[in-house]
Formats: C-alpha cells, sequence, structure tokens
C-alpha cells in the first residue's frame, strides 16, 4: 500500500509544505506544494534513548487538533488531500500509468484547487530543487560532524593553549587514522562502543605490540572526544552509542606496573660525584632538587626568588604548576637549602618536552654508577610489518637507563612516604587518597620491610615502657 507522508521542512513559523509518496522500493517521490502550514502543528519536544531533548517531525495523523479550531479544519483539509492522491494513485498504478515525480505534480495539480497553473507548479519545483540541496549539504555536514576523527580534531582547539595535551591528541588522531587503514573503514563517533573496542585492542595490542596501558589511554582520547563533541551539539545531529561511557578495557594493567626510583643513598652518589659539563650539571641539579621537591621537571623553573613566601620564619615557593594548574608550595627545609647553597637554584636551558634532559640524567646515573640490574621497561626500536617501529619493551636492563623525569616525582613520594603526613605528599603529588598514592610509588621498596620492623618494634616498646611506669595507689581501706 502507498504511503502519502506531508513534510514541514522550513525553518519559520510559516510555510509550504512538501508531499512524498512511497511504493515499494521503486517509487520515492516528493514535490512541493502551494499548502500553507503552521510549523507548531508538525514538531514535538521529546526526548530520546539517551535523555536528550529533540525536535520529533509528526505525522498527520498525529497532529494535534487541541490548538484550535483552525487547527482541526487544516488537518481535515490535508486528509481530503492525502486521500484523493491516493485513489489517483491506485488508479493509474493498476492501470500500468509511470508513476513519476511530474505524475505526483500532476495528481497535486487535480487535487490542490490552488494550484492551477503550470507557472506555479515550475515555481515550487524550483524552490524544491533549491531546498533538496540546501538539505544535501546539511546531510554532508552532519555526516563530518559525525565523524570520530572530527570528534578528536575539536579537541585540539580545546587544548590549543595546552602544547602537551595538544600533541597527545594529535598522536591519537594519527593512531586512529592508522586503525582505519587498517579496517579500510571510517569510523563514526555512534560506531564507537564495545565491539570497537575489542577490535581495537586486539589490534593495537597484538598486531602494533603497544603496551596495554597505552592501548587504555587512547580509547579514553577516542571516549572523551567523543562525549565532549556530543554534549556540544546543540543541534542534536550527534549520535553515540548506548555503550559509549561504559564500554570496557583491558583491566589490571597496572597490577604489574614497574615503578623506577632512586632511594636516598643513590641520591647520595649523584650528589658526591663530580661533574665538570655545564649541561650535564644541570641535570645532575635537576634530579637532586626534583627528588626532593616532588615537582614534574616543567615546574622547577618556578623555584624562583620572585615565588619565595615567608610565614612563622619559614620560607616556601608559592606557585601555580604548568601541567594541572593547581597551587603548590614548597618548603625551603634544611636539605633544600643545603641544595640551593651547593648547586644554585634549578634554573635550567632544557626545554619543556623533557627529551634532552631524560638523555642526560641518564649519563648522570651512569657517571655515578647507578648500575643495578633491575626490570623495567625501555623504548627500543623492533620491526613490525616490515618497518622499523619503537615500543616500551620489558626486560632487565642497568638502573640508570630506566630513570625519566618522572623517577623524580616517584623517588620523592617514595622515600618520604611513612616518613612525614601523607596529606603533605599527596599536596605535592595532586593525589586525592592515599591508595592512589600507594599505586603511585615504588611500594615493592625492600626498605619498607625494615621500615615497618622498626615501627613495630618502637610501638611495642613504648608500650612496655608506658605498661612499667604506672604507679599503684593505694587507696585506704574504710573502716
Amino acid at each position: 500500500m502507498a504511503k502519502l507522508n506531508f513534510l514541514y521542512r522550513g525553518s519559520k513559523e510559516n510555510g509550504k509544505l512538501s508531499i512524498r509518496l512511497i511504493h515499494g522500493k521503486e517509487i520515492d517521490y516528493r514535490v512541493a506544494t502551494p499548502i500553507e502550514s503552521e510549523k507548531k502543528y508538525w514538531y514535538r519536544r521529546t526526548t530520546n534513548k539517551l535523555g536528550k531533548t529533540v525536535q520529533k517531525h509528526l505525522q498527520l495523523k498525529d497532529v494535534s487538533t487541541n490548538i484550535s479550531g483552525e487547527a482541526y479544519n487544516h488537518k481535515e483539509y490535508l486528509k481530503e488531500v492525502q486521500q484523493s492522491i491516493k485513489i489517483l494513485f491506485i488508479r493509474d498504478y493498476n492501470n500500468s500509468i509511470p508513476i513519476t515525480s511530474n505524475w505526483l505534480k500532476s495528481a497535486i495539480l487535480e487535487t490542490v484547487t490552488i494550484l492551477n497553473t503550470t507557472e506555479k507548479i515550475n515555481l515550487i519545483d524550483s524552490e524544491n530543487k533549491r531546498i533538496e540541496q540546501t538539505e544535501e549539504t546539511l546531510k554532508d555536514e552532519i555526516l563530518q560532524i559525525n565523524l570520530l576523527g572530527t570528534a578528536i580534531k575539536k579537541m585540539f582547539i580545546r587544548y590549543k593553549t595546552n602544547n602537551s595535551e595538544l600533541k597527545k591528541y594529535k598522536v591519537t588522531l594519527g593512531l586512529l587514522l592508522k586503525y582505519q587503514d587498517y579496517k579500510n573503514q571510517v569510523f563514526t563517533i555512534k560506531e564507537l562502543n564495545q565491539d570497537f573496542a575489542n577490535h581495537f585492542m586486539n589490534w593495537a595490542f597484538i598486531e602494533m605490540k603497544y603496551s596495554k596501558s597505552y592501548v587504555n589511554a587512547q580509547l579514553k582520547k577516542f571516549r572523551s572526544s567523543a562525549v565532549k563533541a556530543y554534549e556540544a551539539d546543540e543541534e542534536n545531529n550527534i549520535q553515540v552509542s548506548k555503550t559509549l561511557r561504559s564500554f570496557t578495557m583491558f583491566d589490571k594493567v597496572y597490577k604489574d606496573k614497574i615503578v623506577v626510583t632512586l632511594d636516598y643513598e643513590e641520591i647520595d652518589k649523584i650528589d658526591k660525584k663530580e661533574i665538570t659539563d655545564t649541561r650535564l650539571f644541570d641535570a645532575k641539579k635537576a634530579i637532586l632538587i626534583g627528588c626532593e621537591t616532588g615537582l614534574r621537571y616543567s615546574d622547577l623553573n618556578k623555584l624562583i626568588d620572585t615565588n619565595i613566601k615567608n610565614v612563622d620564619g619559614v620560607n616556601y615557593w608559592k606557585f601555580r604548576t604548568e601541567k594541572t594548574d593547581t597551587v603548590v608550595q614548597i618548603t625551603v627545609s634544611n636539605r633544600m637549602q643545603y641544595l640551593i647553597e651547593k648547586y644554585g637554584l634549578p634554573q635550567t636551558n632544557y626545554p619543556n618536552n623533557g627529551v634532552k634532559l631524560n638523555e642526560d640524567i641518564k649519563t648522570v646515573c651512569a657517571l655515578s654508577e647507578i648500575n643495578e640490574s633491575i626490570k623495567g621497561k625501555k623504548s627500543t626500536v623492533i620491526e613490525i610489518k616490515g618497518k622499523k617501529v619503537t615500543r616500551n619493551i620489558t626486560d632487565y636492563f642497568p638502573k640508570h637507563d630506566l630513570i625519566t623525569t618522572r623517577s623524580f616525582r616517584r623517588s620523592f613520594a617514595t622515600n618520604y612516604y611513612g616518613k612525614i603526613d601523607t596529606a603533605l605528599i599527596t599536596s605535592i603529588t595532586g593525589h586525592s587518597t592515599e591508595q592512589q598514592l600507594k599505586a603511585y610509588i615504588n611500594n615493592n621498596d625492600e626498605s619498607n620491610i625494615l621500615r615497618t620492623k622498626e615501627q613495630i618494634d618502637q610501638f611495642h616498646e613504648k608500650r612496655k615502657k608506658e605498661k612499667n611506669n604506672i604507679k599503684l595507689t593505694v587507696i585506704p581501706k574504710v573502716i
């Protein structure tokens, strides 16, 4: 049975209707009519499955007549037009007359008395073509904004002033493009679901040899890009999967995480090592002050006199961090005063990307004989599908090869954990709970065994002394 629907496509409150005729797969025509109508009859605000408010176009049968008597008469008139064209369709279709867009125009001409001249039909047809071209352009635009790659590119604008995050999202886009080439497919935001995550994890981990934590990080950036694009879509054009916020990734990726830190014996070895090269001297200073303050290397240059404050006679630095824009306070302890007097303030000429500094601190640690063979991850060139690529490989290496700028903060947190208040450590590292801090530090450090024994022994020794010092008071017997 043929379907004949009225469509209101104008953006204004009043406009002309189009008629769409559908029958099977071979007949699907839409023709503009001169019938005036009001937008409010044809749209109803509703909520989609994702809880977003959208405008739903109604069919003629669903148009409300409770608005006014005029609305009732308008609907009745359209029902007559609809029925008349259906009757003409059945007559001509059964007589094998070709049903074309011109046939539909003629049927409208025969049915709608106001459409009484060929000139008017041509004018309406011209307007209809213009509308169709506009709608095709709009469809292309909607298709573009629904692409996952477009969502990631929008994050470039979001992080335009944050060079570190901007670079990360550019890497993420590059990885998506590689995956799309591999799958020979361009992915939409809606296709970012559990099935996508499963296939992407298999490709990235098994085929491309990326670590599970790296794969998870990229999937999180895919998700973040899609969510931000969806939330910013005021026109409700972007479609998302029901599992966008809930699809699972590799779990327990941090279970066997290797944390490389410098203990104070090793830090003392670096302190005592004579370094004459100017650049390596800067690297040595960065290691010592970084491990003492817990700061990221990008914030070491903020330890300057203009950031010095004083409270109760104690000097401290106070400033906002580069990466998270949070306020930190670094106390000038006796240890810090010693380092400043010996090496000066940690101002360096190293670029913020940390690449050159990472190379030089490895050299300083090697010169300081930090040579213990330990298990860790090291950037290594391997071959994948005939191409040489760089991946982090887990193996046993000399410890100096595994020290990076990240070791500074982890060493600070590890060395002081259990020795000073945990809250003082987390105020610098930014962790909100002690559990998060313990996952960050080298909690397998064997010095924790000695520390545990000492603290337990001290507790029981103190308890024993307190018990022995209890004096018994003799209470006279009451007669």
